[in-house]
């Protein structure tokens, strides 16, 4: 069976670097449940074997759900790989250190925050200085460049994605929205133009265009959300928030009060029309960064504003629900086939809840027509600082022997969520 177009273009179609075989679900242990996405859950596990015993990771499994999902995961797995093969590092960015695949789940393990996020910040400082908003967006923009100089987008930078280490520095999360043009040699789709309402830059939410100009709108409206408060009222339903995400309505309370390079900062990475927006290099010309010293941020050299451990996580009422129920049985959802809960939140184990029956039933071996198995054939992978010896042989043996080739305040929920 052929797959989808949509998905072919996402298949993991280079050689693989090794078998599924080299890292499984054996290899951890399963510590905590942390939270859960839109079609997936995090959770604490520990490496049990190899040079990384006793590590703590974070693993994050999805759920096939839907044909979006899946394409949402693929997507993501390309960019997390392509970071992690990357010369150019950052403390900044997430590292992908093993992918996995179990029937019918696919498997992250990845670096672990703390537990908290820039969300968690907000609700906790209230409207910051802006010189602690200004240490916050040179670590993102830090991470950011990186990221825009490989061809990809992020789209959905926001609080939520935006998450703490225990030093007090941040990294940016989640990039199964976004948008790397190295790999698709199609004129973007509507499920291309993705993210989040609030965040969403004027032409992201029209489906005009898509360019790393997006990013810099969605920096704009972080950056007023944090030292003003919200931007935008809240939405009566999804259509008032695409309305006013395609309008590109925002408005910054106090907006004179700030000093005049926050003022022109917001106004060069607000521009509605994006032929009239500025673009990252730019923006780290703007006087309200003009002296930032760029090598000390991305050595970390600078003490964080806030110490992480000073406020709590605040989950969602959804997860709120979870963690109450948290038990063994959570935990062993980590690598089962499917979920023996409802993770959606709503009626927790009411099994006539709709988003209930979507969860337990039985996940199928094909999904709209794609094979499965087909598709994330080559989806298991180790960071190049844990591949064995002979892994990494056989990877040099096959780069030599084959070129490659690039292919042309409530807690805010990415479309889809």
């Amino acid at each position: 069976m052929d797959l989808d177009s949509d998905i072919a273009n996402l298949t993991l179609d280079t050689e693989p670097v090794l078998k599924q075989t080299d890292i499984n679900k054996d290899h951890f242990n399963v510590r905590k449940f942390l939270g859960r996405g839109c079609y997936s859950l995090v959770y604490e596990v520990e490496k049990n074997t190899g040079i990384d015993i006793g590590t703590q990771y974070a693993l994050k499994k999805f759920f096939l759900l839907s044909s979006s999902a899946m394409k949402c995961v693929l997507r993501e797995r390309q960019i997390l790989a392509r970071l992690a093969e990357c010369e150019q590092s950052s403390h900044f960015l997430p590292t992908l250190f093993y992918s996995l695949w179990i029937p019918y789940s696919p498997i992250f393990i990845i670096n672990e925050g703390c537990g908290r996020d820039l969300f968690d910040l907000i609700k906790h400082a209230g409207q910051m200085e802006e010189s602690y908003a200004r240490f916050y967006l040179a670590e993102i923009i830090s991470g950011l460049e990186i990221v825009h100089s490989m061809g990809i987008v992020h789209l959905d930078l926001k609080p939520e994605n935006i998450l703490f280490r225990s030093n007090g520095h941040i990294f940016i999360a989640d990039f199964d929205r976004s948008y790397d043009f190295t790999i698709s040699d199609k004129v973007p789709t509507d499920d291309d133009f993705t993210g989040t309402p609030l965040f969403m830059a004027p032409e992201i939410a029209s489906g005009q265009i898509i360019s790393t100009k997006a990013d810099v709108w969605s920096l704009g409206i972080l950056v007023a959300e944090m030292v003003s408060g919200p931007v935008r009222p809240a939405a009566k339903d999804t259509a008032d928030d695409f309305h006013m995400a395609r309008k590109g309505t925002y408005k910054i309370r106090g907006l004179n009060s700030f000093t005049k390079p926050m003022q022109s900062f917001f106004s060069a990475t607000l521009k509605v029309p994006v032929r009239e927006r500025i673009d990252l290099n730019a923006m780290k010309g703007l006087r309200f960064l003009k002296f930032v010293n760029w090598a000390l941020v991305s050595s970390c050299k600078l003490k964080p504003p806030y110490d992480p451990m000073d406020f709590e996580h605040r989950p969602s009422p959804e997860d709120r629900k979870i963690f109450a129920e948290e038990s063994d049985t959570i935990l062993r959802d980590a690598f089962a086939m499917k979920p023996s809960i409802n993770y959606g939140g709503r009626k927790l184990n009411n099994k006539d809840d709709d988003a209930m029956a979507d969860l337990r039933r039985e996940t199928p071996s094909t999904l709209d027509g794609i094979v499965l198995n087909q598709a994330f054939t080559n989806f298991a992978y180790i960071h190049p600082s844990l591949r064995p010896i002979e892994i990494a042989y056989d990877e040099i043996k096959d780069l030599k022997k084959t070129p490659t080739q690039a292919r042309p305040r409530t807690r805010n929920l990415s479309v889809g969520d």
